[in-house]
């Protein structure tokens, strides 16, 4: 099997990245002195998915994209991410000092030219902000040496971190649009340009609350709903919005970060028991196994959590590839079974720096 053939994989299997429908996730941000909360519903045709306990100083080297410089590193930072394409490829997660990245479907996106900064498919790049990343400042200043590979799919950032700052980012005629703090009048995103998607706030601001599941009336609703945030309960708050932006046959994970406990909340389709993680609990020397657990497992701790495996990271890509052939959407999108090796075995060309 020739390289070409391999590269093909990140630019077919990615596009599960939050569904090609425009009908597709939901993130928002709320933050003041006391409070810093951020919530991300998962839109897709399927739920499988796995959490994944990354590991501080572990030395990667990137997923190669086609024709694209690749970059090597050492993670500084341990992370808990959300994970359906396999280990390495999140499709958002926070890291140990509190900084969450996460991805929704942008039809608009516009990703600049191959040029001399490293080129990273669109969920790797979501893992190496993680690993490298304590701050908003720190993710903006690695576009000096890192972009998202002109071969990705179509998505935009919405990025928090524990001083509160908050950055959206978009791609538009191949330029990186930042809007940060202060310019985010609304602290979310959905599936259209963050402009448009103000626009319509603004026209419904003061109109009842919008009652579809469109792209511009699920920003609507977090807008309208965050701007009367419920202080004295805040995680139960931020899951309201989640339930009030859900779709009923796409709405698969719906996850509240809140950032300055360092703790994940979590509901699926498949288990609507609330689940709770903490991050101090985690052990993220990279001297210990990798750890992970099956996103529907009734999670109480890190202890719930199993070695990685090889095997167990073949399966889930196997696993989403299989029930994704039987979608129309995708059915001739599928990689061949050694492309899905290359990303599964992906893992294994990564090492910890340290005894």
């Amino acid at each position: 099997m020739n390289l070409t053939t391999i590269l093909r994989l990140p630019v077919i299997a990615f596009l599960c990245v939050c569904g090609i429908s425009s009908e597709a996730c939901t993130t928002f941000c709320f933050h003041n002195k006391d409070q810093l909360i951020f919530g991300k519903n998962f839109d897709f045709y399927m739920g499988d998915g796995q959490i994944i306990a990354n590991k501080r100083s572990i030395s990667k080297t990137s997923f190669p994209m086609p024709g694209e410089p690749t970059i090597q590193w050492t993670s500084k930072y341990g992370s808990i991410t959300f994970n359906q394409i396999g280990r390495e490829f999140p499709f958002g997660g926070m890291n140990e000092k509190g900084l969450v990245v996460e991805q929704m479907y942008l039809a608009d996106t516009g990703y600049p030219e191959t040029d001399n900064r490293a080129g990273l498919a669109e969920l790797q790049w979501i893992q190496y902000q993680l690993d490298n990343s304590a701050t908003v400042d720190e993710e903006l200043a690695t576009d000096a040496v890192v972009r998202v590979s002109k071969h990705s799919a179509p998505i935009h950032f919405l990025i928090f971190d524990a001083k509160g700052n908050t950055a959206a980012l978009e791609y538009i005629n191949g330029k990186l649009v930042v809007r940060k703090n202060g310019d985010l009048e609304v602290c979310a995103l959905t599936n259209d340009t963050y402009n448009n998607s103000l626009d319509y706030y603004h026209s419904v601001k003061d109109t009842n609350m919008p009652t579809g599941s469109s792209s511009f009336e699920r920003f609507a609703i977090a807008g309208k709903m965050l701007g009367n945030f419920d202080v004295s309960r805040p995680v139960d708050y931020a899951f309201g919005i989640l339930s009030a932006s859900a779709q009923p046959e796409l709405t698969f994970w719906s996850i509240v970060y809140d950032v300055k406990n360092l703790t994940i909340h979590l509901q699926t389709r498949s288990n609507t028991n609330r689940r709770q993680l903490n991050l101090r609990t985690f052990d993220f020397a990279c001297s210990s196994p990798v750890m992970f657990a099956d996103i529907d497992t009734n999670l109480k701790s890190a202890g719930d959590f199993k070695p990685y495996s090889p095997s167990s990271n073949a399966e889930i890509i196997r696993r989403v590839f299989r029930i994704l052939s039987t979608k129309p959407l995708f059915a001739n999108l599928i990689p061949k079974e050694e492309e899905q090796r290359a990303l599964a075995t992906y893992p294994e060309t990564t090492h910890c720096s340290r005894p």
